[in-house]
């Protein structure tokens, strides 16, 4: 009596590709996650993009170019909280004459597998001044004088 050679079960087989094939295509997406996209800088999006990578960057002379002359007026410095891990999101922006409001969504933590994170909306309120857009108030994270009115 002769014994067959063990076959492997062709439904293990075909799960475990899928898995290996899930498996791979989260890794490139994880890692081909490109960096945020340029915004014109003279919109309000651009205006709220570059002071936010300016606080990220801990550059607070650039941060306090975008921020208006009646805030900076009254300014009392805050010291910014730490920002690494923080993700920002334009959901959209209304424009009325000489305001605008510019929401957004934050991703805070480090995400990723096995990571937490906490996601929510707040908005940036941005003014003309002197024909370019200035920031008045800000998510809390972002704060540069505590006089600016955050949003909490």
């Amino acid at each position: 009596m002769t014994q067959r050679a063990a076959r492997p079960d062709r439904t293990l087989v075909a799960i475990l590709s899928v898995v290996a094939a899930i498996v791979v295509i989260a890794i490139v997406v994880v890692f081909t996650r490109g960096g945020p996209t340029d915004i014109d800088p003279a919109t309000p999006e651009g205006v709220v993009q570059s002071y936010s990578l300016a606080m990220v960057a801990n550059d607070l002379d650039t941060a306090r170019g975008f921020i208006s002359a009646d805030v900076l007026d009254e300014c009392e410095f805050a010291e910014p909280s730490a920002l690494q891990g923080l993700r920002m999101t334009v959901i959209e922006t209304t424009i009325n004459g000489a305001s605008a409001v510019v929401r957004v969504s934050l991703d805070e933590g480090s995400g990723g597998f096995g990571g937490s994170s906490y996601s929510y909306d707040d908005a940036f309120t941005l003014v003309k001044d002197g024909g370019d857009w200035k920031i008045e108030t800000t998510p809390w994270q972002l704060t540069f004088c505590y006089n600016q009115g955050f949003r909490g």
